[in-house]
Parts: structure tokens; C-alpha cells; sequence
């Protein structure tokens, strides 16, 4: 089986092709009309939009069960290494048509003055290393599965509200305690220790984060689709959260959270 999924907004600096680890996935230069099955669902407008775009994400195997997760993984890791645009809009297999679909729910970016559109062959290697990671994580306990959810979720969301209340739960899945007492010192305190309270990501840069989250959940302020006057928070918690998705990531910590007790240890012992 060969599903073959256009890039949007994405260049590379060479024209070699990529293989992901594992050997199902691979970036692979795109030819519209090689890809495209003469079938309704794409339009011709679908098709013009296909002609621009030059490479793709295929995924190539007997068992493509779990492919669209997987490539997701993907996705995320381009997001959180590479802040990177990149997006699918349309799956396509000649094979059998069943498996082609145009996406609604594809991954949006905010943060157009610290986006990547051009990927070089080394930014792939770090990239690869983060899907395969973000693989293993997936598997350590539910609140590792949850916070990579929640994550995907809230970069796919196409209003600023879910996005913001997609990405709190992602920092609330990883970062909470196990009892109920006292939930916003304990995730602020956790969040600014863990990334070191660097500039930007102190106790009170959480807090500012955590007190909107909460305004919202108890009615507070009226729900909007986009929140009036708060992009600046919406930039700040995407940062907040990929930075900590890199580190949890680069030094497996995400390891931890198969032991409640492990992890529960490892951030009260932050300073």
C-alpha cells in the first residue's frame, strides 16, 4: 500500500529525498500527476492547488494500520523542532481509492516571524529523532499519550479559543500533580523549574497563562472565538509548550511518567 500526502508550505534546501526511521515514511519530490487517481473527490481546483506543491510525506508498507497517527508524529515534530508551517490537506492512493481524503483538521501556525518554510537535511536527522521519541512516548502512561493529543489538537484548531484551552490541557497533562489541592502553584511552579525560568517562562509568565485558562473554564470572561486583546498569550503558551515538549523529548524525561511516584519525585525535587 502506498498513501502519498502533499506538503503545504514547505521547501527543502536540497532535492534529496528522505527516509523516516522505521522505513514506512519518507519525504519524497511530488508530481501531481503521477499521484492523483481521476476520481470526483478532487476537484480541479483541488488538483491546481496539488500542481505548486513539490514535495510529499508517503507512507509505503503491507500494514499501514496506524499511519495517519504516525504521520501526525511527524507533523509534530516539524512543529515543535522546526516551528516549521508545514501542513497535509489530502491523502491520495491509487491503490484503492477508499483511502483518499481531503483533511479539514491540519496543523495551523500562528507565529509567522518565527516559522520555517525551508528545512535542511540536517534540521530532517533532528526531526526524525523527535518523531521516533514522540513514538515512544505515546506509549508511557496516559498522560504522556494525552499531552502529545492535546498538543496535535491544539495546532490543528482553527479558532484562537481551542487552540489556547487544546494547548492548557497539554501542559496540565504533563505537569499537575496526582491530588487536586493546589493546581495552579503546583503546574506554574513545575513549568517555570523544569524549563530553568528562563525569559519568558518564570512563575509569573505561567501564572499569567494559567490565571486566563482559569477565567475561562469559571466564566470569567465571555467565550469567543478569538479572545479579545490575548494573541500575545496564544504565541506565549505555543513557546511555553514546545519548549517543553523539545526538553521532555531531547533528555527523555517523558520516561519518568511510567512510575507516578518517579515523576512525582522528579518535579518536587525541581529548583
Amino acid at each position: 500500500m502506498r498513501i502519498v500526502m502533499p506538503l503545504f508550505d514547505f521547501s527543502k534546501e536540497s532535492s534529496e529525498e528522505y527516509m523516516f526511521s522505521g522505513g514506512k515514511y519518507a519525504l519524497r519530490r511530488f508530481d501531481v500527476a503521477d499521484e492523483v487517481p481521476d476520481i470526483e473527490l478532487f476537484s480541479e481546483r483541488d488538483i491546481g492547488v496539488m500542481e505548486f506543491q513539490s514535495w510529499a510525506l508517503v507512507a509505503e508498507a503491507e500494514n499501514l494500520e496506524h499511519y495517519k497517527e504516525e504521520i501526525n508524529r511527524i507533523l509534530l515534530s516539524f512543529k515543535i523542532y522546526k516551528l516549521a508551517r508545514v501542513f497535509i490537506k489530502y491523502r491520495l492512493c491509487k491503490e484503492d481509492i477508499k483511502c483518499c481524503s481531503i483533511l479539514n483538521d491540519y496543523l495551523h501556525i500562528v507565529m509567522p516571524d518565527e516559522s520555517n518554510r525551508v528545512i535542511a537535511l540536517n534540521d530532517l536527522d533532528v526531526i526524525d529523532k523527535g518523531f521516533s521519541k514522540l513514538l515512544q512516548m505515546d506509549t508511557i502512561s496516559n498522560r504522556t499519550h494525552n499531552a502529545i493529543y492535546f498538543m496535535y489538537r491544539g495546532f490543528c484548531a482553527h479558532k484562537m479559543i481551542d487552540s489556547f484551552v487544546l494547548l492548557m490541557c497539554a501542559i496540565e497533562s504533563l505537569f499537575s500533580n496526582e491530588c487536586r489541592s493546589g493546581a495552579t502553584r503546583t503546574i506554574c511552579s513545575r513549568v517555570s523549574k523544569f524549563l530553568d525560568c528562563k525569559s519568558g517562562y518564570g512563575y509569573e509568565d505561567i501564572e499569567e497563562l494559567y490565571n486566563l485558562r482559569s477565567k475561562i473554564v469559571h466564566g470569567k470572561v465571555v467565550v469567543e472565538d478569538e479572545i479579545k486583546g490575548q494573541l500575545s498569550t496564544l504565541y506565549k503558551v505555543q513557546y511555553v509548550l514546545v519548549e517543553c515538549m523539545k526538553k521532555m523529548l531531547d533528555k527523555e524525561i517523558y520516561r519518568i511518567y511510567s512510575d507516578v511516584q518517579k515523576k512525582e519525585c522528579y518535579f518536587n525535587d525541581l529548583r
